[in-house]
């Protein structure tokens, strides 16, 4: 991994600093880039290609040829495979962590807490990196440092569960089982970012939308 692990404010989990000496902190970097920018730029294209490849396909090679750049270059920015892969999915949880302590809210009706949330989690599991954590998943880091990425994802499943229990408790939600409402969710979105096209008939928030529209309301006709 690159440098040290600190923990941010905005999702309460470790992410790498990049290392003194050999990386640098702020000189620049080519054409009018700063480091941390042409760090992120090659964050961001190794989470595509993880994304498009798969994990074990894509080599340094692979992603420093789609920058344009030499493989030796890479390593001024990061130390390794297994180092790009742990901070794409670190920064796939984006401000999540702020949408979660949003929906601990109790002014604001549960259901709309809950829409709120899906849309936020559908925006986040597709952007460049959310895609890589839901594609490649944090699997090839079990012998690593993968604990802190399902650390993450267990919060997430938590908030799900804790507002469908609210909403049970307060009488807007009809009784059932938490576990099985989150399971159903996360099966749901998990497989947007594999079928989902930004130049599609609907927008990310659009199916989270819909997806909510059909749990909330149901699918059976009245019957008169």
């Amino acid at each position: 991994m690159t440098g040290n692990l600190r923990t941010t404010a905005a999702t309460g989990t470790a992410v790498a600093k990049p290392a003194r000496g050999r990386a640098g902190s702020a000189r620049k970097n080519g054409p009018g880039l700063k480091h941390e920018d042409k760090r992120t730029a090659i964050l961001r294209t190794a989470a595509q290609l993880f994304a498009e490849k798969g994990y074990e396909a894509t080599s340094l090679d692979n992603i420093a040829e789609r920058l344009g750049m030499h493989k030796a270059t890479l390593y001024h920015y990061v130390d390794n495979k297994e180092s790009i892969l742990y901070q794409c999915l670190v920064l796939s949880f984006g401000d999540l962590d702020e949408v979660i302590e949003k929906t601990k809210d109790r002014s604001i009706p549960v259901l709309d807490r809950l829409r709120l949330y899906v849309r936020s989690l559908a925006v986040a599991q597709n952007n460049d990196f959310g895609r890589c954590l839901v594609l490649v998943g944090s699997r090839p880091l079990e012998m690593m440092q993968g604990g802190d990425i399902r650390q993450f994802q267990r919060r997430l499943d938590a908030t799900v569960r804790n507002l469908i229990t609210e909403g049970i408790a307060d009488g807007s939600i009809k009784p059932c089982d938490p576990s099985m409402f989150s399971a159903l969710l996360f099966g749901a979105l998990n497989w947007v970012p594999r079928w989902h096209s930004a130049g599609g008939k609907l927008s990310i928030q659009q199916v989270a939308d819909t997806f909510m529209d059909m749990v909330i309301e149901g699918i059976a006709a009245v019957r008169r």
